[in-house]
Formats: structure tokens, sequence, C-alpha cells
């Protein structure tokens, strides 16, 4: 039941994801999945300063949500122009906001907290919309499919672990951090993560116009490194929650937890994903 739940929650979410990119996509006006964004870091977010709390370091609430949707709001005005102002003044915000809290320590470790909240959250969250826009002179579709290809590596390593770590995981790979993870799970993952990158680069014009291929050693070593990057973020968020003594963030999707547990890998994927394609591929 708990599966058959977690993949009727997977697919309304990757739908209604997927729904979104196409419209934007079809009919240019690609701003609107700065709304997807938005709504997932706002979720995030608030689970972020829920962790928090529980480490033992309250954040001021409305003083740190309210920059989510400046920051986003930032990399879509005027051609995100401004954004790294906006970002820039949100870091200074945070650390002016606890300068004066006592014990000193404290107040150190909620600045810290929340310099890195943004960072974490908002700003690499705008490589999505960085990789959906895609690069000037592309049709708009390209860039769409690109942010396919990226959530299809991403979810496919995802499930490829779960599956095949449930199926025949023996091994454990981070026993202290994530015990039910298994160097047999990470291994599906990185085959499912190649198998959602060949199903993306079939759909890329750009990909066809490299010559398939050709570009297939881009491929895997894209495939290879937007999934190292997806298990770091996991085990990353795993020693977050760890820390807070929490097994999920919070209950965003029924079977898969909070919102931050259903990006956390996504986010340390997007970088690496943007910087192989922009600046080894070109393709960004």
């Amino acid at each position: 039941m708990n599966l058959l739940k977690r993949l009727a929650s997977g697919i309304g979410a990757g739908g209604v994801v997927f729904a979104v990119l196409y419209l934007g996509a079809r009919f240019d006006v690609r701003w609107i999945a700065g709304f997807v964004i938005l709504a997932v870091a706002y979720l995030a977010a608030v689970e972020y300063l829920h962790l928090m709390r529980r480490l033992g370091i309250p954040l001021a609430a409305p003083e740190f949500l309210i920059w989510i949707p400046l920051l986003v709001a930032s990399y879509i005005a005027f051609g995100g122009r401004y954004a790294e102002v906006v970002l820039l003044c949100a870091i200074v915000y945070q650390v002016l906001r606890y300068l004066s809290v006592l014990p000193h320590r404290t107040g150190f470790l909620q600045a810290v907290a929340g310099v890195f909240g943004l960072l974490y959250i908002p700003w690499l969250l705008h490589y999505f919309y960085l990789i959906y826009m895609g690069a000037e002179g592309l049709p708009p579709h390209v860039g769409g499919v690109n942010a396919v290809v990226v959530l299809l590596m991403v979810w496919g390593y995802d499930a490829g672990a779960y599956f095949v770590g449930s199926a025949i995981g023996r091994h454990q790979a981070f026993p202290n951090v994530s015990p039910k993870k298994t160097w047999e799970g990470v291994a599906g993952g990185f085959v499912f993560a190649i198998a959602g990158a060949i199903v993306g680069a079939t759909l890329s014009p750009v990909w066809r116009e490299f010559a398939f291929w050709g570009g297939f050693p881009h491929l895997l070593a894209s495939a290879f490194l937007v999934g190292w990057a997806a298990q770091l973020g996991d085990v990353f968020a795993s020693k977050l929650k760890r820390a807070a003594d929490v097994k999920d963030s919070g209950v965003f999707l029924p079977g898969h937890g909070g919102a931050l547990d259903r990006i956390d890998g996504l986010l340390f994927a997007l970088p690496v994903f943007y910087f192989y394609f922009h600046y080894i591929l070109r393709f960004l």
C-alpha cells in the first residue's frame, strides 16, 4: 500500500511539473516555471526552519521566508540581472539580524543557519530556472527539454537506488548516516540515471544535432556526475534530519515525506548539470 501511495503521488506531482514545463515552452511563457520553483522553495524553507528549531537554532520565520519570493522573483525579473544583488542583501540581512543576539554562539549559529538556508534552497533551485530558460538563440523548447533531462536523471537515480536497493541491497553504503542505502542501490541508481538521460536525449533536438552516439560518452559522464551529486544531496539531507532526530522533513507528498525530501538530491544535482551542459557541451 505504501508503494502504491508512493507511486501515485510521485506520478501525480511529476505530471504537474511536466505539464507546466511543456506549457511554458510551448507558448513561450517560461516564467511560469518560477511559480513551481517558488512553491517548492517556500515549502522546503518552512521545513528547513522546523529542522533548525529541532537543532536548537530558532530562526525568525517571517524574516527568513520573505526572502524566498524575493529571490525567486529576482531570478525571473529583468533577465536575472539583479539576482546577485538581492542575494547579497538577503545574506547581509541574515547576518545583521542576529548580530546583537546573546550569547554570541547562539547569534553566530543563527546567522550561519540563515545564510546557509538561503544558499541551500532558493539559490541552488535557481539553477533549474537557468537550465529551463536555455541559451540565447536557441528555440524555447530546447530549455524545456534540458529541464526534463535533468529531472529524468535525478528521478531515475532516486527510483533505481530505491527499487534495486530494496530488492537486492546487502552492503551498506553510508551506515552512520543512512543505514538503508546500499552500494547495490547506488549502482542501480546510476543505471536508471543513464536510462533517464538516454530517454531525455532522444527528445532533445540539440542531442540529435550533436549526433547521439557521438555524444554518448558525454551522456554517460553527465549522468554519472549528476547521479553522484544527487546521492550526495540525499545523504546530506539525511545527515541534517538525523541531527534533528526526524525521519522526514515534512509530509508534502504521501509516501515521499516533505518537499525537502523530494528535492534534496536535485538541489546538488542542478549546478552540476548546469555547469557540465553550459561550460563543456555549450548546450545552455
